[in-house]
């Protein structure tokens, strides 16, 4: 089949690259979205969806929002099928109709849960135990089409997003290799989904921020959520103190029972900090313009008593 496939993230790279160098199948371009500023000097770049395409020469659209002008451009093009994963953007119904056989998109979540932007960070932040990869028929809808494929898997412990996402991505591989063959040979048939619904809306940075009067379970939760976008962090001395890693210590919290919420004790060489149930351990740290650095380096260079809000 002829395939135009619209992506813009690192894993939606991935998924590229099989398409290109591994299937039989035949990318004929690729819509992502414009070059963005990025990193601290603000640098306009590319998404690494675009520099991909532009290694192996393929031809491609920029566009934040697909208009009349991409849509002749994507018709010209006679695909069959297209393919999208994290794009960042709704397709309407003029551009859905265009390949002759619709728009697949590979979502991260067992749908209709966790319809949206990040599901893979809530379903950490929210202690799931179990997610998994749904290939869709793409509607007008955000993630409500019928499902042609859906894998689950077991959230391991202290898996990070981007660990799990990485995960993740080599099993939409693997399942859209099988998806691409029925709808080739003309034997799909997806089906709707089937439960009660949840979103998963895009992490602000406000989201990131710990709360420490939450249980030591909860922030270790959304640590591992937040890594490695946006990054969960806490102020301390009026700047921000980004957790890089942390997860509950076994220690029984009566040790730190006359120390205030988030006060930062180092006990047997660990740093505890008192929660609202519980302790954490802090494992790495990046404080404000500096390194990421181990939560041990991090408490010997301040030399004092620290208590974190």
């Amino acid at each position: 089949m002829k395939i135009v496939f619209a992506g813009t993230t690192e894993n939606a790279v991935e998924v590229l690259r099989y398409l290109v160098e591994h299937s039989s199948h035949e990318v004929v371009a690729v819509l992502t979205r414009e070059d963005a500023r990025t990193g601290r000097k603000q640098l306009v770049t590319p998404s690494p969806v675009a520099e991909y395409a532009s290694s192996v020469a393929l031809p491609t659209m920029r566009a934040n929002v697909v208009d009349e002008a991409i849509d002749q451009a994507i018709a010209a093009l006679d695909a069959d099928l297209g393919v999208v994963v994290a794009y960042g953007a709704l397709l309407k119904r003029r551009t859905l109709l265009i390949p002759k056989n619709g728009w697949i998109n590979i979502h991260y979540s067992l749908l209709p849960k966790l319809r949206g932007a990040a599901p893979v960070q809530r379903a950490l932040i929210e202690g799931m135990r179990e997610t998994g990869v749904s290939i869709f028929q793409l509607d007008e809808g955000m993630d409500t089409g019928p499902i042609h494929s859906q894998v689950h898997t077991i959230i391991e412990p202290g898996e990070s997003a981007g660990e799990l996402l990485s995960r993740l991505t080599k099993i939409s591989i693997t399942m859209l290799d099988e998806c691409l063959a029925k709808i080739s040979s003309g034997f799909a048939s997806p089906s709707p989904q089937q439960g009660e619904p949840t979103l998963a809306k895009k992490l602000s940075r406000a989201d990131a921020r710990i709360d420490l009067k939450e249980s030591a379970v909860q922030i270790e939760n959304l640590v591992r959520g937040c890594n490695p976008e946006p990054m969960a962090w806490v102020d301390f001395r009026g700047e921000p103190l980004r957790i890089i890693e942390a997860i509950v210590a076994t220690r029984p919290s009566s040790e730190l029972v006359a120390a205030e919420i988030g006060e930062v004790v180092e006990i047997d060489g660990s740093i505890l900090i008192k929660t609202g149930s519980g302790l954490l351990k802090l494992i790495d740290v990046q404080p404000a313009s500096k390194r990421v650095m181990s939560a041990e380096d991090w408490h010997r260079g301040i030399n004092s008593r620290a208590v974190l809000s």
